[in-house]
């Protein structure tokens, strides 16, 4: 005889019904994805950039060119920025006893209007944009401020093409003559 009962129909639709309904229902967790973005930094640089070869002459002549600006705003802070220029005196090095020429016969001629290569475009009023302090010529034996962007403008990388002039003094040696650039970005415009 068997002793064992079992279960009534309506006992085994609702144990039927629970079992049914905890596998139906997904286990849930509450998981997060965390990312992290760090500041990064403000960079200014102009490309090396060789004049056009001259022949020695009795009188004073001018050698003219552009230099390429690079200025970047990677910090991330929306501070905005400013870039300024100075040069040195152009040291001979050559076969004579050559004199340098002085970093004020060096001077900025133009600054073009900034391209945007990435990041935020130029905006006419917050910028990137020549300041309306810059007036050519200006002499690169003081320091000119050629770039500028305004609070929360220039979170980019910008190129700025700078026309420049060497004055040579008449009876320069034969020889090479470098000048070096400083660039300066600092934040705030």
């Amino acid at each position: 005889m068997n002793t064992r009962r079992r279960p009534h129909a309506a006992q085994a639709v609702a144990l039927a019904a629970v079992l049914t309904a905890v596998v139906a229902m997904p286990a849930s967790a509450d998981n997060s994805v965390i990312q992290t973005i760090n500041a990064g930094t403000l960079s200014a640089s102009i490309a090396d950039l060789t004049l056009g070869a001259v022949d020695y002459s009795h009188s004073a002549q001018s050698s003219t060119g552009t230099m390429v600006l690079t200025a970047d705003d990677s910090s991330g802070s929306g501070a905005g920025w400013n870039v300024t220029v100075v040069g040195s005196d152009f040291v001979y090095s050559g076969a004579m006893a050559g004199t340098d020429i002085p970093a004020a016969n060096f001077s900025l001629t133009s600054a073009s209007e900034p391209a945007s290569t990435a990041g935020d475009p130029v905006d006419p009023s917050g910028g990137p944009k020549v300041p309306s302090s810059f007036s050519p010529p200006a002499t690169l034996d003081l320091a000119h401020e050629v770039l500028e962007a305004e609070l929360t403008f220039g979170e980019g990388t910008y190129t700025q093409n700078l026309g420049v002039n060497l004055d040579i003094p008449a009876q320069s040696d034969v020889g090479t003559y470098t000048g070096t650039m400083t660039v300066t970005i600092g934040s705030g415009p």
